[in-house]
């Protein structure tokens, strides 16, 4: 059965209408750029513009799961006890980090600056996914030689895709080991990068991040949703390892809480909104079926997600850098794409030990 997201693309092209009309608002009546690095604000405006931002949110995710409702029920499994503690860690790291924010402001920036502790354990962790996927790809090679499965050579062209792109974004991370090997930054891009380094993103830091963040959010958050609805329809054989579980959701959730300087953009209140709105529809599912840990976990993460932005918001005048939350939430991304390359090595691994959308064991009812 074909689905064509028809409700979602709707809202999708509503939301970039509003973003244009939003633009077009602040450029010319208030007379700054809006895209540009800012500190956020609880004004009459600026909690008009969330409101329309949360009125985004819920009609999109809405429209998705109305889009895919004829396909049948959600899946959604129990998790085994190792994920649970998986994303148990998860959200006391993430609480701890914005603790740490509310308690010693210095020492959380100093923890996110260049060559950092932050920045390190974020590159080693997209390092950690690049190899996972360097290692998918040598089996399906092997696989696909064998003449067991054609199909192999889909699936090792994908994980060399991913290999490939979590590579470059790991060394762009670190400015391809520039300050660790001492390598000048060449005189071209000198006058290009915003903070003199070796690398392409902070030619033009703004999209960049967009970019990245948006890409996170629809691989992270927005596709495992979306598999919960298409996995008991829709087979692709060796390609449905490649399908994000909701432990990579759960675990890479926290990315979402961690905004300051680009909260002011409407994709970014979006991409926050749009990621509590989903944990608390899964944690709903997990409710009707009685499994009421699952249930806990997904509300707790929804519920500390509102908590640690709406600090960010009221306490952005104390942080030392405004842009140093950006920094912990790219850890996350790192930390569910590192999640993510693991998964999919071990369904390719041992086929008949396939990891659920949350956990191993079926939900009742």
């Amino acid at each position: 059965m074909m689905v064509f997201p028809h409700r979602f693309l709707s809202v999708s092209l509503l939301s970039a209408l509003a973003l244009a009309g939003l633009v077009s608002i602040e450029r010319n009546l208030f007379g700054v750029s809006y895209f540009s690095e800012r500190a956020p604000q609880v004004e009459p405006y600026n909690l008009w513009h969330a409101w329309v931002a949360l009125s985004l949110s819920l009609a999109a995710v809405q429209g998705l799961t109305r889009d895919v409702a004829g396909l049948g029920a959600p899946v959604l499994r129990l998790a085994s006890r190792r994920e649970l503690w998986v994303c148990a860690a998860t959200w006391t790291l993430a609480t701890s980090m914005a603790l740490a924010f509310a308690l010693d402001p210095l020492g959380f920036s100093l923890l996110a600056r260049e060559d950092g502790l932050v920045e390190w354990l974020s590159a080693l962790l997209i390092f950690a996914a690049s190899g996972f996927f360097a290692a998918v790809s040598v089996g399906q090679i092997r696989a696909a030689r064998s003449g067991t499965e054609r199909s192999a050579w889909v699936a090792a062209g994908f994980a060399v895709l991913f290999a490939f792109v979590f590579f470059v974004i790991g060394m762009e991370e670190v400015s391809w080991m520039q300050r660790v090997f001492g390598i000048a930054t060449p005189d071209g891009l000198l006058a290009l990068n915003k903070q003199q380094e070796l690398n392409l993103h902070n030619i033009s830091t703004g999209f960049s991040e967009l970019l990245y963040y948006t890409g996170s959010f629809f691989l992270l958050t927005l596709a495992p949703f979306i598999w919960l609805y298409l996995r008991k329809s829709i087979s692709l054989g060796r390609l449905d390892a490649f399908a994000p579980s909701v432990l990579v959701l759960v675990a890479s959730a926290p990315m979402a809480a961690f905004n300051s300087d680009n909260w002011s953009m409407l994709p970014t209140q979006m991409m926050v909104m749009m990621t509590v709105i989903i944990l608390l529809v899964i944690a709903d599912i997990a409710l009707r079926a009685g499994h009421w840990r699952e249930f806990v976990v997904l509300t707790a993460g929804a519920i500390l997600i509102v908590a640690i932005q709406e600090l960010f918001i009221l306490q952005a005048s104390t942080l030392v850098r405004l842009w140093d939350p950006t920094e912990y939430k790219e850890f996350f991304i790192a930390l569910g794409l590192a999640i993510y390359g693991f998964e999919t090595w071990s369904r390719l691994r041992s086929p008949a030990a396939r990891l659920s959308p949350l956990g191993s064991r079926p939900l009742a009812g």
